[in-house]
């Protein structure tokens, strides 16, 4: 099998944007995302779990070398294991977002509405694009027979369901029959600004119910809540392992 062009992870949780890591053993990577303008921090271990005859692969906001940098998305995190006896290989693509439920509960106000079709519809993005970038390697596994499980997951403080699905019968309201709660003037207003993302509903519908659908593939969205630990710190774990 081609070999990919990777460096081996030397355990010091130091590494580099845009470089495939190796992981030849059972170790612990830490994430960290800092927001301009905020004191908070939140801290993801990355828990790799490996058998014998196995191995893991870990970059942080990877793209395809031949991808330009301009208007080029990517998520966060990319894992794998693989286990080349077995011929599997387990990816998980996922993304640090602060807290995805940080708008308003009035849909009405502050541009709320237009908050959460933006949130949901660059999420997606951003995780269409990171398959990309990780196809373009597992592609020489899968010449090889190897079989994928593949994952995506979004790493927050809050995930409230209902507000997400509010936004979406919102939504479908303004556009596909009258809004007796939303006053006229209003509703005109919200029709303008929001005219260009009327098919987004269903989306922000599926992301309600933790469902995310790429290239006409439905994923599970794995949300994996952080836990506060201080004032200013949160953290969560996560076991990356072949499933």
């Amino acid at each position: 099998m081609i070999k990919l062009n990777w460096k081996e992870y030397d355990g010091k949780g130091s590494y580099q944007k845009n470089i495939l890591y190796k992981i030849s053993g059972d170790t612990i990577i830490p994430f960290t995302e800092t927001h301009e303008g905020s004191t908070d921090c939140e801290r993801v271990d990355l828990r790799y779990l490996l058998h014998p005859g196995q191995y893991g692969i870990f970059a942080y906001e990877y793209r395809n070398p031949v991808i330009s940098k301009q208007g080029c998305k990517t998520a966060d995190v990319l894992t794998c294991v693989v286990d080349e006896g077995e011929k599997k290989i387990t990816t998980f693509i996922c993304d640090v977002k602060s807290n995805i439920s940080a708008f308003s509960d009035n849909l009405l106000k502050d541009n709320a509405l237009l908050t959460v079709i933006k949130e949901v519809r660059d999420f997606a993005e951003q995780i269409k694009a990171e398959i990309l970038h990780k196809n373009s390697f597992i592609l020489y596994y899968k010449a090889e027979g190897f079989v994928e499980n593949e994952n995506i997951g979004i790493v927050t403080k809050r995930f409230e369901k209902e507000k997400f699905a509010a936004a979406a019968d919102m939504l479908e309201s303004l556009f596909q029959k009258e809004s007796p709660s939303v006053p006229k003037l209003l509703e005109i207003k919200l029709k303008n600004n929001l005219g260009a993302y009327r098919n987004e509903v269903n989306r922000i519908r599926d992301f309600s119910r933790k469902k995310v659908l790429i290239f006409e593939k439905p994923y599970d969205l794995k949300v994996i809540l952080l836990e506060k630990i201080s004032d200013t710190e949160y953290k969560v774990s996560i076991e990356i392992s072949l499933c």
